[in-house]
């Protein structure tokens, strides 16, 4: 009876520790606990350094695997290899680095720039402590960096992160008894267990409850305050968090410090509009993979549609009505989410990763080329009658036309090979 009453104490002691009591300077969290490692080096004529190493919320983009003479590792704090991955000499080439030999998830990607610095980034990993970077070619060891120390100073900013408390729970699990009488090692012993046990059940509770409350971001791009409002506050209410810009240039400041799960971006903006700010969207690496929907009180051209169609996942008109507006933004959401759970089914398949992406890119870019057909508004005039440029819009939509067929026959094909495989295997066929 004792023995239940310290433990149910523990843990109440613990949980209303990690749960209800409010941690000094602690950083309010994001909806997504999704964290990157970023490694500034330095490099010249073959020499590097570390320059810089940071811990921020963020996620590494899944691009084209792009392996090289460079190889990288991370390590725990007994020196056991918990990731190590290959890349391209800086200035050579730049993108995705590849994992160990036989997996086929990318790891991460570096950057290079003309000024002498790579910039290496890495998904988050529990119980990271060091980074080592060796030229296979030679093997030697040309830079490395303790990781600890900014690790520390995250979780001193987001002490109620998840992995900050499962760190929070080892150390304190570590921590050994301070009892000097022998007598009472037993008792000290059996204190610590207890505590311990408390502490990583309340962690474990506790990083259960904060995931469970994880929502999906929405920015919203607009510099209409009113429109801006309207939108924030309804999507609010239906359970997204979000976020406001009112340029492009704020937008792109936002996306260096939280990228959102989708993007809501009007076109007319000044100076920099909605495509522009698309553009460089799509050119960030780290942001290139963020659905954006752009909201305009026009229809789309048939230049635009030519020229940033494959960019988009929705094209909306103002004015909308806010539910659907909504149900579009449910609707690429739970596309994306769905084929991420297929992935998992087709890996076990034994389906190769290149075919099903190709499938998920051309379902995507079907669904929007068809909602922009809808919308072009092209003149049915004879091609002997047609203006220059009115002959030249009505080639593009005979483009989309065609091509959006094209992708049509291939997706069928696609789906027919993938559903194939997963049936021999007892699994559940594609249904998008």
């Amino acid at each position: 009876m004792i023995m239940r009453w310290i433990v149910i104490s523990c843990l109440v002691l613990i949980l209303a520790g990690v749960l209800c009591i409010p941690v000094a300077g602690a950083q309010p969290l994001p909806p997504n606990y999704d964290k990157i490692l970023q490694i500034h080096l330095d490099y010249q004529d073959n020499a590097y350094s570390v320059s810089f190493v940071e811990v921020r919320y963020g996620e590494a983009p899944n691009l084209d695997i792009l392996s090289g003479p460079l190889e990288g590792t991370i390590l725990d704090s007994n020196g056991n290899v918990l990731k190590s991955f290959s890349f391209q000499d800086p200035g050579t080439t730049y993108g995705i680095i590849a994992g160990i030999p036989g997996e086929s998830t990318p790891l991460g990607y570096t950057e290079p720039s003309s000024s002498g610095e790579m910039i290496v980034t890495l998904p988050y990993l529990q119980g990271m402590q060091t980074f080592t970077l060796s030229d296979s070619r030679t093997g030697s060891m040309l830079a490395s960096a303790d990781l600890g120390p900014q690790i520390t100073a995250f979780c001193a900013d987001y002490s109620e992160d998840p992995d900050c408390l499962a760190l929070s729970a080892a150390s304190a699990a570590a921590v050994p008894s301070r009892s000097a009488q022998p007598a009472a090692d037993s008792t000290s012993l059996l204190f610590a267990a207890l505590f311990s046990a408390a502490v990583l059940v309340a962690a474990a509770m506790a990083i259960r409850t904060l995931r469970q409350r994880m929502k999906k971001v929405v920015l919203i791009v607009d510099d209409d305050p009113e429109i801006t409002n309207i939108v924030d506050i309804f999507l609010r209410t239906k359970g997204y968090v979000t976020l406001t810009a009112a340029s492009g240039v704020a937008c792109l400041e936002i996306l260096k410090k939280q990228v959102p799960h989708v993007i809501l971006l009007d076109v007319f903006m000044t100076p920099m509009d909605g495509w522009q700010t698309l553009g460089k969207i799509k050119k960030n690496p780290a942001l290139m993979r963020i659905p954006v929907m752009m909201l305009t009180a026009s229809p789309i051209s048939p230049d635009k549609a030519k020229q940033y169609g494959i960019c988009i996942a929705d094209y909306i008109t103002k004015p909308f009505q806010l539910e659907h507006l909504a149900a579009a933004i449910d609707s690429v959401i739970r596309q994306r989410e769905m084929v991420r759970e297929t992935f998992a089914l087709a890996r076990k398949a034994g389906i190769e990763r290149e075919k099903f992406c190709e499938l998920a890119t051309l379902t995507r870019r079907i669904s929007v080329d068809k909602k922009i057909l809808g919308m072009l508004e092209v003149p049915k005039v004879p091609v002997a009658q047609a203006s220059m440029d009115t002959l030249n819009d009505m080639l593009v939509v005979d483009y989309i036309h065609v091509k959006t067929d094209m992708n049509e026959t291939r997706a069928r094909q696609l789906r027919n090979e993938i559903n194939t495989a997963l049936k021999k295997k007892g699994l559940p066929e594609v249904d998008w």
